[in-house]
């Protein structure tokens, strides 16, 4: 007797089903993360806020000028202050002085969709964060990487 070897669309093998879901499910989370999670700019909204990407080095401290930054700083236990009230059209500066990585991002958590603008990313202990507010609001965030760590922006 003759053996027949038939290909083409037949039953796949337990290792050729395991393979295409690995390569479907590689390809899922590396879109996924580009799209979500890759984008360390910050949201570009068409409204005129403007995003400062993170610096490498500590924030300088030296000197004043009229139009001085209002300034956040986050410790290990948080962001100090906790609620800053600013003017339309005043920059805020968040410097990261907790000791590791950290985020500036919206609420809720983990959504992040209360105002996009202000999912600024990641910013390394030492690092800072800007971003000028053009729109009166009230604007809460959070370290995405520690949720209790939590303020509020009040633009008046």
């Amino acid at each position: 007797m003759e053996e027949t070897n038939e290909t083409g669309y037949g039953k796949k093998s337990l290792w050729q089903w395991v393979l295409i879901y690995v390569v479907i499910g590689t390809v899922v989370y590396g879109l996924i993360y580009y799209f979500v999670m890759g984008k360390k700019g910050g949201y570009n909204s068409s409204s005129g806020s403007s995003v400062k990407p993170a610096i490498s080095q500590p924030a300088s401290t030296t000197g004043t000028t009229a139009n001085q930054e209002n300034s956040v700083t986050l410790t290990s236990d948080g962001y100090s202050p906790a609620t800053l009230t600013i003017k339309t059209g005043a920059t805020v500066t968040w410097t990261n002085k907790s000791g590791a990585n950290a985020t500036v991002n919206s609420d809720p958590h983990p959504t992040h969709t209360d105002y996009p603008p202000l999912n600024l990313g990641r910013f390394a202990d030492g690092g800072t964060l800007s971003l000028k507010f053009d729109k009166p609001g009230t604007y809460g965030y959070h370290n995405h990487l520690d949720a209790s760590q939590k303020g509020k922006i009040v633009v008046q």
